[in-house]
C-alpha cells in the first residue's frame, strides 16, 4: 500500500461510486457554437428570402455550350465587382486541357471491355446529362420540395463520345467529356474515363492491401476539420508503402503516366503523391465540392466495386447541387480530369475505397512544391487559376508567400467574373479582418470594421445568391452574429435551410440545432432530429453524438439505447470527446467497467475531468485497472485541482 493512504478508507467507497453524468450535446436556452462575443448593431440589414428556396434543377447542364449567365447578384455582387468589366475571361485558346479526341494516344483494336464501356447506366443511379458537344435549351430552373436532394436517387453521367486507344502495351477504350466552366465561358474542362486501365488480379491486390492498412490518418481535414480516414502510400515524389510499390509501381510507369503524358502533351508530368481514401459507415462519407489547387491533373482509380456502394466521385460544373452527377467507376477503371474541374465525393450507402494519383508538370514542381501552370493561367485571366493563385498567397501555400492584399486584388478579379468560390473566400477574409482588426485589417487598407464587415456580406450574398451552399451558410452566421447585418434568426434559417437542402453537411447539423435550440424556428425536436441524422449519416461528428443523445433521451425519436451506443460510437470513433465520454458511461452503466477504463485513460491523458476522477476511481477499486492507490490519487488530484468536488470528497477519504 501506498504511504499515507489509509486502506480502511477503501470500504467507503463501492465499487460503482463513479461519475455518471452525461454530457448533453448543449444547453437548453439559445446559444449557438459559433456564436461571436461582440455584435455589429445598427448595420444595413440585407434581405433574404421569408420562405427558402432550396437549390434548382437546370437540365442540359454538363452539354458543351449553351449555360446560362450567372445571374447579376452573382457577377456583381459587390461595389468592387459592380465596377468591374462583365465581360468575364477571354477565353483561353489551351490545347493540353482541351484536345480533342483525334489527338493523342495512337489508335488500336477494341478494348474487350468496350461493351462494358459503352454503358454508364447503373441500377445505383438515375441516368444524368451527358456530354455531347452542342448546346443546352434553355430552360428555368424550377422550386423543388423539401429535402428533394436528400431522397433522389443520385445521377450517373454517362460518356456518349469514346475512341479507341493504346498505351504502350495496354489497349482499350479512351471515354470523353466535358463541361463548360461558368465562369469562363470559352473555356471547358474536359475529363475521361478509361475502363478497365489496371487488370482484376491487380486491383484485387491493391484493394485488399488498402483494407488492411493500418496507416489511415484521423488527422483534420483541411477544409472542414473533421477526420480525413486517408494515407499516402506515395509522397512528395518518393514511396512511402513498400508493398504498394511492389504491386502498382510498373502499372504507374506503364500506363497511369504515359497515358497522361500525352493526352495533356505534357512530357514532363511527374508524379507528386498517391492518396488512398476509404469510405465506411459511420467515418467521413463525403468531401465537399472542390478543386485541386495542388496537382495540375488528377487521375482516380478505381478500387471497390460500383455496385457495392451508391454515390462516389462527382462532377459539379455549377454553383449548386442540381447540376452535380457521379462517375460509375469500376475497379480498374481511370478517371482523369486537370485541375479546373469542380468536383468532390458523396458516398450515400455502402463501403468505398479509391486511390487518387495526383500529379504536377514537372518533377522540379514536385520537389519544390509549386504550381508554376497556375501563374502562367492567371496572367491570361483565367477565373481558376486566379482563385488558386489567391489562395496560395492567403496562405502562403506553395511556393508563394503570404500576402492578403495581392490574394484579395487576385480574388475579386476571379470573383468579378462569378466565381463562387472567390466571392466566397473574399466574404471570409473580410469578416476575419472586420472581427479581429490588426495586421490583416490594415493590410486591406484604411477601411473601419463596420465596412470590413459590409464588404463580406455582399461578397457572400454573390455567392449565396449564385446557389453556392458554402456560401449560404457563412451567410447564415452573419446573420446568426451580426456580422455585417443586424442580427436576425429568421434570415439566418433561411439561409441555412438553403444551404442545408443542397447537402452541405455542416449545414444540416445547425438546422438540427436551430429546431432543437427554438432559434429562428419553433423548438420542434423531431424536425430537429431528422437534420441530425441526415448529417450524421453523411459522417459529421457532432450529429453523430447529437443523434446518439437523442436517442438516448428519447427527444424527438424512439429511445433506442442500442441505436445510441452505436452513433456514440461512430462519433467516438472520429475523436469526439464527449461522445467518448457518455460512451464509457454507458459501459460503466453495464458492469462493462474495463471497456469504460480504456476510453476514461484516453480522455484523462487529454485532460478531461470527469475521465480523471473515474480513471482514479478505477485504480481505487481495483476495477477495470488493477489497484494501485498511486495513481489513484494522481488522478484524483488531477480532476480535484480542476475543481471536481466527488474526486475532492475521494481524496479526503483516501486521507490525502
Amino acid at each position: 500500500m501506498t504511504e499515507g493512504i489509509d486502506p480502511a478508507a477503501l470500504r467507503l467507497v463501492g465499487p460503482w461510486n463513479f461519475h455518471f453524468d452525461f454530457l448533453a450535446p448543449g444547453p437548453r436556452q439559445p446559444r449557438w457554437p459559433w456564436e461571436s462575443k461582440e455584435d455589429c448593431e445598427h448595420l444595413e440589414t440585407f434581405e433574404a428570402p421569408t420562405e427558402p428556396v432550396s437549390s434548382s434543377a437546370t437540365s442540359g447542364l454538363l452539354l458543351a455550350g449553351g449555360y446560362p449567365e450567372a445571374s447579376p447578384a452573382a457577377a456583381a455582387g459587390s461595389g468592387a465587382a459592380k465596377q468591374a468589366a462583365r465581360k468575364g475571361s477571354a477565353g483561353l485558346a489551351r490545347g493540353f486541357l482541351n484536345r480533342t479526341g483525334g489527338g493523342g494516344a495512337s489508335a488500336a483494336k477494341p478494348h474487350a471491355d468496350s461493351a462494358r464501356a459503352s454503358s454508364a447506366g447503373s441500377s445505383k443511379c438515375s441516368k444524368g446529362p451527358t456530354a455531347t458537344g452542342g448546346s443546352n435549351p434553355s430552360t428555368k430552373k424550377k422550386k423543388l420540395p423539401s429535402g428533394y436532394h436528400w431522397t433522389t436517387p443520385p445521377q450517373c453521367y454517362e460518356f456518349t463520345t469514346q475512341r479507341e486507344v493504346k498505351v504502350e502495351e495496354w489497349q482499350g477504350v479512351e471515354q470523353m467529356g466535358q463541361v463548360q466552366k461558368r465562369s469562363a465561358k470559352l473555356s471547358a474542362s474536359c475529363f475521361y474515363r478509361l475502363p478497365g486501365l489496371l487488370p482484376a488480379e491487380q486491383v484485387e491486390s491493391i484493394l485488399a492491401h488498402c483494407k488492411q492498412s493500418s496507416a489511415y490518418k484521423i488527422d483534420d481535414d483541411s477544409v472542414d476539420k473533421t477526420p480525413t480516414f486517408e494515407y499516402y502510400p506515395f509522397r512528395d515524389g518518393e514511396w512511402v508503402d513498400q508493398k504498394m510499390r511492389s504491386i502498382m509501381e510498373s502499372s504507374v510507369e506503364s500506363r497511369v503516366l504515359p497515358y497522361i503524358r500525352e493526352r495533356y502533351d505534357c512530357r514532363f508530368c511527374a508524379l507528386s503523391d498517391i492518396l488512398v481514401r476509404r469510405y465506411l459507415p459511420g467515418e467521413r462519407r463525403t468531401h465537399a465540392v472542390h478543386f485541386d489547387g495542388h496537382a495540375f491533373v488528377t487521375a482516380v482509380l478505381g478500387l471497390s466495386s460500383a455496385d457495392e456502394y451508391e454515390g462516389g466521385l462527382y462532377l459539379q460544373p455549377e454553383p449548386d447541387v442540381a447540376s452535380r452527377t457521379f462517375f460509375r467507376i469500376e475497379p480498374g477503371d481511370l478517371v482523369v480530369h486537370s485541375f479546373d474541374l469542380q468536383h468532390g465525393v458523396h458516398v450515400w450507402k455502402g463501403v468505398r475505397y479509391s486511390l487518387i494519383f495526383w500529379i504536377k508538370d514537372s518533377l522540379q514542381a514536385v520537389r519544390e512544391h509549386t504550381t508554376p501552370w497556375y501563374q502562367r493561367l492567371a496572367d491570361e485571366g483565367d477565373p481558376d487559376a486566379l482563385y488558386n493563385v489567391a489562395q496560395n498567397y492567403e496562405h502562403g501555400t506553395f511556393g508563394n508567400p503570404v500576402d492578403l492584399p495581392k490574394a484579395v486584388a487576385l480574388y475579386e478579379r476571379s470573383a468579378a467574373t462569378g466565381h463562387h468560390f472567390a466571392q466566397n473566400n473574399l466574404g471570409l477574409i473580410y469578416r476575419r479582418a472586420g472581427e479581429s482588426g490588426g495586421a490583416d485589417a490594415a493590410s486591406l487598407g484604411r477601411l473601419s470594421k463596420f465596412d470590413l464587415l459590409q464588404k463580406s456580406v455582399e461578397w457572400l450574398k454573390a455567392a449565396a445568391e449564385g446557389g453556392f451552399a458554402m456560401a449560404q451558410k457563412n451567410l447564415a452566421l452573419a446573420y446568426a452574429n451580426g456580422q455585417g447585418v443586424r442580427k436576425d434568426d429568421s434570415q439566418a434559417v433561411a439561409w441555412m435551410r438553403r444551404a442545408a437542402e443542397q447537402l452541405e453537411v455542416e449545414a444540416a447539423y445547425m438546422m438540427g440545432e436551430m429546431y432543437r435550440q427554438g432559434r429562428g424556428v419553433p423548438s420542434d425536436a423531431s424536425e430537429a432530429a431528422k437534420w441530425y441524422e441526415r448529417s450524421a449519416e453523411c459522417g459529421f461528428p457532432k450529429a453523430q453524438y447529437t443523434l446518439g443523445m437523442l436517442y438516448l433521451e428519447g427527444t424527438g425519436l424512439v429511445r433506442d439505447a442500442k441505436k445510441a451506443e452505436l452513433w456514440l460510437r461512430f462519433a467516438s470513433r472520429q475523436g469526439s470527446a464527449e461522445a467518448k465520454n457518455n460512451l464509457a458511461t454507458l459501459h460503466a452503466q453495464s458492469g462493462e467497467v474495463d471497456q469504460a477504463a480504456e476510453i476514461w485513460a484516453e480522455l484523462a491523458r487529454g485532460g478531461e475531468v470527469n475521465a480523471q476522477c473515474n480513471l482514479g476511481m478505477c485504480y481505487m477499486r481495483g476495477a477495470g485497472r488493477d489497484q494501485d492507490l498511486q495513481e489513484a490519487s494522481r488522478w484524483l488530484s488531477k480532476a480535484a485541482a480542476q475543481g471536481h468536488q466527488m474526486a475532492s470528497q475521494a481524496l479526503a477519504q483516501l486521507g490525502v
